[in-house]
């Protein structure tokens, strides 16, 4: 399961031990996802480890430690352990299906004491110690995960998640990245009113280059990004690039490489690649080959000039890109290019705007219905920020109708938005939240609190907004109880728990009036009842209670047996 010593990229020093971790599985190693692999929102922070398409397997301790954390959450990791090593790192397991007994047997204590499901249990390091290869838990799809899999973190000691490659796992991999395509765009004058120029590509066993040749642009400086993706042997699914180089005229510009990175510089995702083409394209990932002033994600090393080719010099430039993967299998793209005032590829279009954002500053705008509050590093760069607004035809909006634009806008960080309310009851300014909109006609809500006469919350996004509020209670629906129904034979009792506008906020279940711990998994709205050894044979009674965020309650009650 181990490889050679690593070779340290010029980034990082750090000798990571090669002979310290285990697989965590017992079949052979492939991967449903890697790390840095693009993600909504941010780079994957660790490997996604296939299970055979089946829950249930047996998940061991990577190496000798204690386990240091359970984590429970009906989104995200779903039910996780992390596990503390000797040597300071902490590997990290998630979307388990379930722990072993005598960990669940800690969960429920926990999850008993605090009577909630979700919870973030704190061990002490002689509570739960293990050896290499001890069966820990067993693998699941909990969470946020779109299908049977184990998620496997390491992280050092500040607990940021490290590439697991560079500790020697060894997974059969003869394929090179694939590369479809390349963007060119304008950083000169007509940086912020054109949206650059797409070419494709030709070539094979990992030789490409432009279709047509030489690429005359009417830009004096340009950045490039390259559409692609990584291929593993016997894997299908579309990997996460390891490294990306360019070079103008044989001279490194520009390097990217995944080994480490903290969580929140994993948001750094939605400017290293084009963004707006992953969202709205298949996932399509443009990777650039320059940086923008607010990336500041520590990936890149060997910049000139951040990557911005400047072709003022009308000379032809031979550019060569190189897309590696962790195993050293490389594809090249190379391409020709020059200045010309005669070219039309960068297609200039007309900029309407309200104010600049300068990124590296605060921002705001404000007037008598908005207010707009953006901290320093929220921007990757120069922002022209455009707003209009309109009465409402909805009578159930509270505000004027706000566009903030342009939608594909991207943000680092959280900025503060405030809308006027209109025609708000006071009775419903605790139901008020501010709903985005967007182009399929989509609402959610980012919640909201009323102050001033102002509904204000935080957002990462620009798009159509406004106030509405919600005063309806969620909605319950029993799946498999009814009155009067024998469960004995029922391996748990399973309800579908949705909302219509704020979103859950809490569920509690009562048995027989005492509290009872249930299971729920955001991403099919379904909360399910295991009966343990607190209910005995006969007739019982059931009462569930669900929240929303704006405090909304319905309840639901049934008698059984068992």
């Amino acid at each position: 399961m181990f490889l050679h010593a690593f070779l340290p990229s010029s980034t990082d020093t750090v000798k990571y031990p090669q002979d310290y971790f285990k697989s965590p599985l017992e079949i052979p190693l492939l991967l449903a996802g890697n790390y840095a692999e693009p993600r909504t929102g941010h780079f994957h922070a660790g490997l996604d480890l296939q299970t055979q398409q089946q829950e249930g397997l047996p998940v061991h301790a990577a190496a000798d430690g204690y386990v240091s954390r359970i984590y429970v959450s009906s989104v995200g990791y779903g039910n996780a352990l992390y596990v503390t090593h000797p040597n300071g790192y902490v590997s990290v397991y998630g979307h388990l299906k379930e722990f072993t007994p005598a960990l669940m047997a800690r969960l429920r204590k926990d999850q008993y004491a605090k009577k909630q499901f979700a919870v973030d249990v704190q061990l002490k390091p002689d509570e739960f110690p293990v050896k290499q290869g001890d069966v820990i838990a067993y693998s699941g799809s909990t969470g946020s995960s779109g299908g049977p899999h184990l998620h496997f973190e390491i992280r050092d000691a500040a607990e940021n998640p490290v590439n697991p490659m560079l500790f020697g796992f060894k997974i059969r991999d003869a394929t090179a990245p694939l590369v479809k395509g390349l963007k060119f765009y304008p950083m000169d004058s007509l940086k912020y009113n054109c949206d650059g120029y797409r070419c494709g590509l030709s070539g094979r066993n990992g030789q490409f280059e432009v279709q047509g040749g030489l690429v005359k642009l009417n830009c004096t400086k340009v950045g490039i990004s390259v559409n692609t993706y990584d291929l593993m042997d016997r894997v299908e699914n579309k990997l996460g690039i390891y490294t990306l180089k360019l070079f103008d005229n044989d001279k490194l510009i520009y390097e990217f490489r995944a080994d480490r990175m903290s969580f929140k510089e994993g948001r750094y995702l939605l400017s290293q690649v084009d963004y707006p083409i992953f969202q709205n394209e298949d996932e399509q990932t443009y990777h650039k080959c320059f940086v923008e002033p607010g990336n500041k994600c520590p990936v890149y090393s060997n910049l000139v000039k951040r990557g911005v080719i400047d072709m003022a010099d009308s000379a032809v430039h031979v550019l060569k890109i190189e897309v590696s993967d962790f195993n050293g299998n490389v594809s090249t793209v190379h391409c020709q290019m020059q200045y010309s005032s005669q070219s039309n590829l960068m297609k200039a279009k007309e900029r309407v705007f309200v104010q600049r954002f300068d990124q590296g500053r605060p921002n705001g705008f404000s007037d008598n219905e908005i207010k707009l509050s953006l901290p320093a590093d929220c921007l990757f760069d120069t922002l022209y920020f455009s707003h209009s607004s309109s009465l409402s035809t909805n009578g159930e909006v509270y505000s004027k109708e706000h566009l903030l634009g342009d939608v594909s806008a991207c943000f680092f960080d959280w900025f503060h938005l405030s809308i006027k309310a209109e025609r708000l009851n006071p009775r419903l300014r605790d139901k008020a939240v501010i709903v985005f909109r967007d182009e399929k006609g989509n609402e959610f809500s980012r919640g909201g609190t009323f102050e001033n006469g102002f509904v204000s919350t935080q957002a990462r996004e620009f798009g159509l907004c406004y106030i509405k509020v919600d005063t309806i209670p969620p909605h319950i629906t029993p799946v498999n109880i009814s009155a009067g129904k024998n469960m004995r034979k029922s391996k748990g009792i399973l309800f579908k728990i949705t909302d219509n506008l704020s979103g859950i906020g809490s569920y509690n279940l009562y048995l027989d009036d005492n509290w009872v711990e249930c299971d729920y998994d955001a991403k099919s709205a379904t909360l399910i009842y295991k009966p343990g050894e607190e209910i005995k044979p006969g007739e019982h009674r059931l009462k569930l209670v669900v929240e929303d965020e704006r405090h909304n309650s319905a309840s639901y009650q049934v008698k059984f047996a068992m």
